[in-house]
């Protein structure tokens, strides 16, 4: 029973509730594209399309107020600094609301993710990807929009757990 219980704090922990809570996922958009479009911080409207076939795209859900979200895109920046030659592309979506939204453009500023960073003020993203809204939260995918691997929460360990999946279904090294 103890530790079960410990385990379930550890779960609870380990994440932040947050966002807009909605059924219904389309998870197969067209070959190539993820059929996104938010804007980024610089206020370009950004549409994800895999560059080729074999590309993999994670979607990285957080905000400012969730620091086990800023732990995790953390570990991806790294990541992503040593598998983006091999098809790897993150986008970490911001759900941040009105309240904390001036928040996030100083933060990334100051963090200088390597990756592009979308604001997703209508959840067009979150409804889509991440219906229960929790966070941090990533989803993989692949360059059709399938989805390969989901996961809620962040622990230590996690990153390591992701880079091993990911390092079996980015291609090769050039």
């Amino acid at each position: 029973m103890r530790r079960h219980l410990s385990l379930a704090l550890s779960i609870g922990i380990a994440g932040c509730a947050g966002g807009t809570a909605s059924t219904g996922a389309s998870q197969s958009p067209a070959a190539g594209a993820l059929d996104i479009s938010l804007p980024d911080t610089n206020g370009d409207i950004i549409s994800p399309v895999a560059k080729r076939d074999d590309d993999v795209f994670i979607l990285a859900f957080w905000a400012t107020w969730c620091q086990p979200c800023q732990q995790e895109l953390t570990k991806m920046s790294g990541m992503y600094d040593t598998m983006k030659d091999r098809g790897l592309e993150i986008y970490a979506i911001s759900i941040d609301g009105p309240d904390t939204a001036s928040q996030v453009v100083p933060w990334v500023t100051r963090e200088s993710y390597p990756f592009p960073v979308l604001l997703d003020r209508e959840t067009q993203a979150l409804t889509r990807f991440n219906p229960r809204g929790d966070i941090p939260y990533y989803v993989v995918l692949d360059a059709s929009g399938r989805v390969l691997k989901d996961h809620q929460g962040y622990m230590s360990g996690d990153m390591d757990e992701l880079e091993t999946f990911l390092d079996g279904v980015l291609r090769a090294s050039d």
